[in-house]
Order: C-alpha cells, then structure tokens, then sequence
C-alpha cells in the first residue's frame, strides 16, 4: 500500500535514515531520536513521505545516510492513500483517522489522529490531508 500526492505545493529533503531498516517507496515515515523510520498504527507525529524503497539486500543497508523525503510546502497538500475497513461518501469526509501501517488508513483507528479525509474515492480508498509535525 502507498500514499501518493495529489495536488500541492511540497518539496523534497533529504533526513537520516536509521540503518539496517527496510523501508517501501512511497510511505509515510516518522523521526525519532533523529532519524526516520517507517510510520506505525500509534505514531501521532509524521514526518514525510519517503520516495525510495530500502531493502535489506541494498548494498547500502547497513550504511549510516541520508535518503529524500517528501514533506509539505503549504496547508493545502491533498495526498491520496489505501485503507482498510470500509469508508462511507459523506459519512467519513471531514473526519480525522490513524494508520495501521506506513501505507495504510485504518477507519478503526479514531485516537491517533494523522489524516484528515475530504474526499471518499472508493471504499478502500481515501483523500485528504496529513498532520505533518503535528499540524495539518
């Protein structure tokens, strides 16, 4: 599952990444004690988007770096992201959800607040924005 931009000004940076951690292109990442990792179902605070797969077979794996991270430039970046559990057109647009995993919405999840839905594309598919840094 990814989370993929929609419309909105953002650009990339590159930030720490935390070695010997696999990572899939195009899923949202979280820092912690100065480097990124990948977003879990309790993280409240994100930091990007990470736009390269890290895979374990990666020569550099192992190797402390820095990799790009997309983050938003304005307000009003619309991203476009997989869910699980069904969303409902307007019943669910204009509420706020958390994740199950870096690449996921999960409907269930009403605590740990990430996304903000304004759009139902399909049941298991969803647009809106996502809390940066803790802020929308």
């Amino acid at each position: 599952m990814a989370i993929k931009l929609v419309k909105g000004k953002v650009k990339n940076i590159f930030l720490p990444v935390l070695v010997s951690t696999a990572f899939t292109k195009d899923t949202i990442v979280e820092q912690t004690s100065g480097y990124i990792n990948p977003a879990d179902d309790n993280d409240t605070v994100l930091a990007g988007v990470i736009r390269k797969a890290i895979a374990s077979t990666d020569v550099d794996y192992a190797t402390a770096r820095r990799v790009p991270v997309t983050v938003p430039m304005e307000k009003s970046v619309i991203w476009e992201i997989d869910a699980i559990n069904t969303f409902t057109v307007g019943t669910d647009e204009g509420l706020e959800f958390g994740i199950s995993d870096a690449g996921t919405l999960d409907h269930s999840d009403t605590t740990n607040k990430v996304f903000f839905v304004t759009k139902v594309v399909s049941a298991t598919k969803v647009q809106g924005y996502l809390k940066f840094a803790g802020a929308y």
